[in-house]
């Protein structure tokens, strides 16, 4: 049973969609083999106390690091800005894991569709319809926990998957009753925990996320994340393409 860790960047919903950084959703997808994930926890860890030393114990948080503020202030030193992000990079090509992502459009949604579909559930069809290709047919699914209403909801949706071929009735012409085939073992798992897969999933769902929106939105790109994206397409992708869209 192979391990998915997801997070997201942008909001699910479509309030304040006139705003840019409302304008896609993403969801990353970061896939470990059970017996590589001891190994993936100890490296991150590493990078961790390496970086932080006695600090070590919190979640690493690319939101955040993009700010510099808090304990990520000496990144306003340009020459350790550069050093850390080298690090992480190294680190995240050195990790074991598969990765693919999920890009939701808002507003081609809202021009193309009748009803506003929900960004998290057309993520996981799409992520999950891609895992039918492969002969692995058990998954454990791990998301970071919100609200008890956003966690059943995302549990229910790969319940629905499963059943009717379909997170959500909205997405009727995605229907493929293969998914009957597949199992999922859902797991909400709050930030305090410091799930390295989720902490990595944060990371990727933050830097391809953003470098996608800004190309859409033909914006200049920030290269730290950039490159993230660039390591992921060429290392890591599960089908050869970095995402699946709507």
């Amino acid at each position: 049973m192979k391990y998915i860790f997801s997070d997201e960047y942008g909001t699910p919903s479509y309030k304040g969609i006139d705003r840019d950084e409302n304008k896609v959703f993403f969801l990353s997808a970061v896939i470990v083999d059970p017996d590589d994930y001891s190994e993936f926890i100890l490296g991150l860890t590493d990078f961790k106390v390496r970086w932080f030393k006695h600090k070590a114990e919190f979640c690493l948080h690319f939101k955040e690091i993009s700010r510099k503020e808090r304990i990520y202030r000496f990144l306003n030193n340009e020459h350790d800005e550069v050093s850390f992000h080298k690090d992480l990079l190294e680190l995240i090509s050195s990790l074991k894991f598969s990765f693919l992502g999920a890009l939701i459009n808002k507003i081609e949604i809202l021009h193309h569709y009748k009803q506003n579909i929900h960004p998290y559930l057309a993520s996981i069809q799409l992520i999950a319809g891609k895992l039918l290709e492969f002969p692995e047919r058990e998954f454990r699914w791990i998301f970071e926990s919100r609200r008890s209403f956003e966690d059943r909801l995302y549990a229910d949706s790969l319940e629905n998957l499963t059943i009717m071929g379909v997170t959500t009735t909205h997405l009727d012409w995605l229907k493929d009753h293969r998914f009957g085939d597949l199992k999922f073992v859902t797991q909400f798992r709050r930030k305090e925990e410091r799930i390295a897969g989720l902490e990595v999933a944060d990371i990727l769902a933050f830097a391809i996320g953003s470098s996608l929106r800004k190309e859409i939105l033909e914006k200049p790109l920030w290269s730290f994340a950039s490159r993230i994206l660039e390591v992921i397409k060429k290392e890591k992708s599960l089908t050869g393409h970095l995402y699946v869209a709507i």
